[in-house]
């Protein structure tokens, strides 16, 4: 599969592209699964996470991500565009393991804001590459904070884990991949593994 870069200066490829292969296929993509079953339980699971709504019309889509990933950080921004055309209502499912003891606090802290759509946002907006390791914006929580935020980042790496680890061509099966986007179309639940592809793209904005 071909990857485009849109608009990304080559310090940002650089950095896209050390980060794959550090964290595995992060640029494949999952087929849609068969309507029913697993699928549709696991879709009506993610109602009752704790996610970061964002959008006020159209289909509902989930998104697994981390504030210290690239291509979380790349995916989040082109959605914005289809979430402000009321072509899709995002939802935000963060977890916090790419950096250990960061990426955690940086989540924590976004979860425990008195906005935390501001708070992402404004993790996204200074999303920069630093000493070589690109990073989320958001401060890290303390410790009482993160605290009270680990059990449901915990719960939100297990649905991940749990749901991609039954997916085809994704080993091992105790590793996580983000972003992880889920949406459905004609009663189907889809899954997207990495940035999503011209046609994957195209039905989650119903521009098709």
């Amino acid at each position: 599969m071909k990857t485009y870069f849109p608009n990304l200066h080559r310090t940002w490829v650089y950095a896209l592209l050390a980060l794959c292969l550090l964290c595995g296929p992060t640029l494949s993509s999952a087929a849609a699964a068969a309507p029913g079953g697993e699928d549709l339980n696991f879709w009506q699971a993610l109602e009752h996470t704790h996610y970061i709504a964002e959008g006020s019309r159209g289909p509902v889509v989930y998104l697994f991500m981390d504030p210290n990933c690239p291509y979380c950080h790349e995916l989040f921004s082109w959605l914005q565009n289809p979430v402000s055309a009321g072509q899709m209502r995002l939802r935000v499912i963060l977890v916090g393991y790419l950096i250990p003891g960061n990426s955690a606090a940086k989540a924590a802290s976004i979860l425990a804001a008195k906005d935390p759509l501001r708070a992402l946002k404004a993790n996204e907006d200074g999303f920069r590459v630093r000493d070589g390791r690109p990073e989320g914006a958001a401060p890290l929580a303390d410790a009482s904070t993160l605290a009270k935020m680990r059990p449901i980042l915990e719960r939100n790496y297990r649905f991940l884990q749990g749901k991609q680890s039954l997916l085809p061509g994704l080993s091992p099966a105790d590793s996580a991949t983000v972003p992880f986007l889920v949406y459905r179309e004609k009663g189907a639940v889809h899954y997207v593994v990495g940035l999503p592809n011209n046609a994957q793209w195209k039905a989650l904005t119903g521009s098709r």
